[in-house]
């Protein structure tokens, strides 16, 4: 398992060097407010993170007695429950929470604009399904590298009020960094060996997952340069979703 682990930092380091880092996050020229705006297209995923941990990832008491990785996968699930609601926090401090009806925000978060972060839940959820538990955990392994190094490089962007963010910031890189799956006597003692078979079946689980976080951070990036004023992004959403409802009705009663 550890040249899996070792290869998922090969690619960590590749990810890296995506435009979403170099042309955004690493741009101090932009104000943090700009270098942040993808913030709030994220939502869909992070909240189905949340659910992919408790429904997808964790498994029950009885796998967990036979499966040292699915214990260690359970361990992580419960110790990502929380990192949500920094998020929920984070949208005042980036200007980008307003009141709206129920009905005006799910139309926001089932836009075209979000489906991108919708899309990537879905997608890591069939990958998982049926699934061994070491192509899982390469694949958990995976998520938690992406997630390390957007956050690092988050780290200490100022917004224009000179406050930092809690999950887009420095406190949510101290709480991914000190994840027990990351811990030196996980990876020193608690890892199985993996025959060749498993080994490569890992290694295309890890290719899988970062192809589409490459996809993903592509989206965050155009969604970034696209969007600064969220007021006039969400009124947009909402009147492109009003403006199909004619058109779906159209459509739904020519099929009878």
């Amino acid at each position: 398992m550890q040249k899996v682990i070792d290869y998922i930092e090969e690619r960590r380091k590749t990810y890296e060097e995506h435009d979403f880092f170099t042309r955004l996050l690493a741009d101090e020229s932009l104000p943090g407010e700009k270098r942040l705006a993808w913030g709030p297209s994220v939502i869909p995923f992070i909240m189905g993170y949340s659910d992919l941990n408790k429904y997808v990832f964790r498994k029950g008491e009885e796998e967990v007695e036979l499966d040292q990785l699915q214990a260690l996968l359970n361990a992580h699930t419960y110790e990502e429950d929380f990192h949500w609601q920094w998020m929920l926090t984070d949208l005042e401090k980036l200007g980008a929470d307003r009141d709206m009806p129920l009905s005006d925000a799910t139309r926001v978060l089932w836009s075209a604009d979000f489906q991108h972060s919708r899309r990537l839940c879905l997608e890591l959820a069939a990958l998982a399904a049926d699934a061994p538990t070491y192509a899982v955990f390469a694949m958990v392994e995976s998520i938690e590298a992406v997630s390390i190094t957007i956050f690092t490089h988050c780290r200490g962007i100022a917004l224009r009020d000179g406050r930092e963010c809690e999950f887009f910031g420095t406190k949510h890189y101290m709480a991914e960094a000190s994840h027990s799956i990351k811990s030196p006597e996980v990876e020193e003692t608690s890892l199985p060996s993996l025959g060749d078979a498993q080994r490569e079946e890992s290694k295309r689980m890890v290719d899988r997952t970062f192809a589409l976080f490459d996809d993903w951070s592509g989206s965050l990036l155009r969604f970034a340069l696209d969007n600064s004023d969220h007021d006039h992004t969400y009124e947009r959403m909402i009147q492109q979703s009003k403006d199909l409802l004619p058109e779906a009705e159209a459509a739904a009663a020519s099929a009878f």
